[in-house]
């Protein structure tokens, strides 16, 4: 009789685990407390598989969000996503036991055009591709703890009333933790070689010194921005010294 008991039992967990993973995520939301900043819309699936139209962080827009349970993760004792959307992919793991959250094989693409509608008064209209590439990242109790990886501007160039100027390939590299941000900037394939670093402090005040030299000339309407946001050092040299405070939003996703 305990035998039946024993079997009825782990057969209605089986049934109880069975629907949860199956019932639509759009009845489970309402259950879920997401923080002020996160907005989730035109939810499709079941928690195995399924798509958002559209998530907001902090006003940001990602749109065509795709997700599906990877079940690799189960003998670690971690609930595990893939997230591919419209402009990148994200691997998701969640541990059951201490509620931490790892991100890893992280790519995020975005034209710069669309970035620059954040940005408020910018002084010219850069153009190219920022690709993210994030290494190692993890969240314990809901705030960042570790980031490792890289930031390239790809096709960096200006638009000069429709015609756009080339400069080439920059890359960020940067390490956090919940005591601030450490990063390099070098370039890769570009007309101007830069290189320099800065950090972030856990209140968003930030620190930059970075030196732009060329030795084989500088186009004249690249000079042109460069006086304006730079120091002029020399013949083709230049440097940016910069101290001051991000935005309050940016400083949230940080840290």
């Amino acid at each position: 009789m305990f035998k039946i008991w024993k079997l009825t039992l782990f057969f209605l967990l089986c049934l109880v685990i069975a629907l949860g993973f199956n019932l639509p995520l759009i009845h489970l939301l309402p259950h879920v407390k997401l923080p002020d900043t996160i907005q989730v819309s035109g939810v499709d699936g079941t928690l195995l598989k399924g798509r958002a139209a559209e998530i907001t962080i902090d006003g940001f827009p990602i749109r065509g969000v795709d997700y599906r349970y990877r079940p690799t993760c189960i003998p670690l004792l971690k609930v595990c996503y893939r997230i591919d959307y419209d402009r990148g992919r994200v691997d998701v793991a969640y541990d059951v036991l201490n509620g931490d959250t790892e991100v890893s094989q992280t790519r995020i693409d975005y034209p710069v055009d669309e970035l620059m509608a954040y940005v408020p008064n910018p002084l010219v209209r850069p153009v190219g591709r920022l690709e993210l590439v994030i290494d190692e990242a993890s969240l314990v109790q809901g705030r960042p703890s570790l980031a490792k990886g890289r930031l390239i501007w790809r096709d960096l160039g200006i638009n000069d009333d429709g015609i756009k100027i080339d400069i080439g390939d920059y890359q960020v590299v940067f390490d956090g933790n919940p005591e601030g941000y450490r990063f390099d900037i070098a370039d890769l394939d570009a007309s101007l070689d830069v290189s320099g670093s800065g950090e972030i402090k856990p209140d968003g005040q930030y620190e930059l010194d970075v030196r732009i030299e060329s030795e084989t000339g500088i186009d004249p309407q690249v000079k042109g921005v460069l006086n304006l946001v730079a120091r002029n050092t020399g013949y083709n040299k230049y440097r940016i010294q910069q101290t001051g405070r991000l935005p309050a939003n940016v400083t949230r996703q940080l840290f």
